[in-house]
């Protein structure tokens, strides 16, 4: 594929059938590898689409500077879009995330700003947008979020499958993926399962895996219908990585992780035939060490 700039190479990632993984499930399992975008990551989709719509509303002037509230990913595909369109990014990351993901929006000449453990990360990029002046895409709130999915990932999705979808599982961080999916797909088949999988510590605390959100898609992201909410364990998470890389050679994250297990789960009491399509958000590389 010829691409004008590397922005052009975002989405229509590959969908693996994993039947080395689920061979002993009665469904069809699918993982949409979102890894293969350029900054290795959906939030790709999602960077490229909030800075196309702000420019075509004529929020950014050439010269702006973007600033971000991210656990890494957006972080990265902002800091991509930015080097590629001339804009000043910054980026700020809650404490403890990945040296890898901050390391990878320096390369792109970005500037990372990280929270102190008892500050609101999202409140640190505000006060920092307001004071330099920058253009926030607040990807939390912003209702554009899950359309960067609906018209992307949920069409591809739609065409590979010829229609026939049964179940979508994901995590949530901003909960646009899911919702933008859901909706996109819902419209065309009401009966399509939203699953959640939601991680928590081996302790039922507080879960370590990066950029994962305690609540579902906010209201203002409008995803209609139910969506199923499964509790996965951390170490369930870590252990469903490490079998998608040991039998399937695909490397992702601990939320890919997640994930998983969620769709794996699921799949164990769904109807026989059923198509489930897990989400798999980024990158294994980017957390190797602990996996």
């Amino acid at each position: 594929m010829l691409c004008r700039n590397i922005l052009d190479a975002i989405g229509h990632t590959p969908l693996v059938r994993l039947d080395r993984l689920a061979g002993d499930l009665s469904v069809e399992l699918y993982g949409k590898v979102e890894a293969a975008n350029p900054g290795g990551s959906s939030k790709d989709r999602l960077a490229v689409f909030l800075i196309d719509k702000a420019e075509s509303r004529g929020l950014l002037k050439p010269g702006a500077t973007l600033v971000e509230a991210s656990a890494g990913n957006t972080g990265i595909g902002l800091a991509m879009v930015a080097a590629v369109r001339g804009y000043r990014c910054v980026i700020v990351v809650p404490h403890g995330t990945s040296a890898i993901k901050t390391a990878i929006v320096r390369a792109y000449g970005a500037e990372v700003v990280e929270a102190t453990a008892d500050e609101d990360f999202c409140e640190r990029a505000a006060h920092i947008a307001t004071r330099r002046g920058g253009f926030r895409p607040d990807q939390f709130h912003n209702r554009d979020n899950p359309e960067a999915h609906g018209c992307s990932t949920a069409d591809e999705l739609w065409h590979d499958l010829d229609g026939r979808i049964d179940a979508v599982v994901a995590v949530c961080g901003t909960g646009g993926t899911l919702a933008g999916i859901g909706r996109s797909l819902r419209a065309r088949n009401p009966a399509l399962r939203l699953v959640r999988a939601l991680p928590v510590g081996d302790d039922g605390g507080e879960s370590r895996v990066e950029g994962i959100a305690a609540d579902g898609p906010p209201p203002e992201f409008e995803c209609p219908g139910r969506i199923e909410e499964l509790v996965v364990r951390d170490s369930e998470s870590v252990e469903a990585a490490r079998r998608l890389a040991r039998t399937e050679a695909i490397l992702v994250g601990g939320s890919g992780g997640a994930a998983l297990a969620g769709a794996l789960r699921w799949s164990a009491t769904a109807p026989a035939g059923s198509r489930v399509v897990v989400v798999l958000p980024d990158t294994g590389r980017n957390y190797a060490p602990s996996l």
